[in-house]
């Protein structure tokens, strides 16, 4: 399923008002996790009644739609648009790891539980991890002119950031560090490793 609505043109185009709900939401998320996102405790956080909330939105299907635009621009959109205004590729793939080092891991997990309960986050959330993995593919690409090699790259740096994220107990964002700079290391010796199919197990 698939949302009509058009992205902002910028997560520096959102209103201030606006902004201090989505921080608290992201907030929330970053916390408590999906099930604290709730239209009273989203108010009791920022300390104003339903009433301002119904001034600023539609409702809460109006906001959670607006939020998921503003993280999508904020977090994914934004983030490549200042990788690709970087003409040195080797400075592009360290933006994005520092990008990726960055974010929100708690709000970012809770998002990706809430994507497997409604389609309309799923929608986003497909999209985000599409656009996360081109933008480093594409760096990849222009320092090792080889794409098979370099999606592979992105790829096992997206599992890696997914991985942690999901890791319950306390994060260690310098083991993150270490496991996505060991990545684009890969770039001045790129490992000679044939890639098979999995085996499933299954017969037949």
């Amino acid at each position: 399923m698939t949302r009509p609505a058009p992205l902002p043109a910028a997560a520096s185009d959102v209103s201030e008002s606006h902004r201090r709900f989505y921080d608290a939401a992201l907030d929330l998320l970053a916390e408590e996790g999906y099930g604290a996102l709730k239209l009273s405790r989203l108010c009791e956080r920022l300390g104003l009644t339903t009433g301002a909330f119904y001034h600023a939105f539609d409702g809460w299907a109006d906001f959670t739609d607006r939020l998921l635009d503003f993280w999508y621009q904020e977090r994914t959109a934004d983030i490549g648009a200042r990788a690709h205004a970087e003409p040195d590729p080797a400075r592009r793939l360290d933006l994005l790891i520092e990008s990726a080092l960055g974010l929100r891991h708690r709000a970012e997990s809770a998002i990706r539980i809430w994507a497997g309960i409604d389609p309309r986050v799923r929608a986003i959330q497909d999209r985000a991890d599409r656009d996360r993995i081109e933008v480093v593919a594409e760096a990849f690409v222009a320092l090792t002119g080889d794409p098979d090699f370099s999606l592979r790259a992105a790829r096992a740096a997206f599992y890696v950031l997914i991985g942690y994220e999901q890791v319950s107990a306390e994060q260690d964002v310098s083991a993150l560090q270490w496991a996505l700079r060991s990545i684009r290391a890969l770039i001045d010796a790129p490992p000679v490793i044939p890639v098979e199919a999995p085996d499933t197990g299954r017969s037949g």
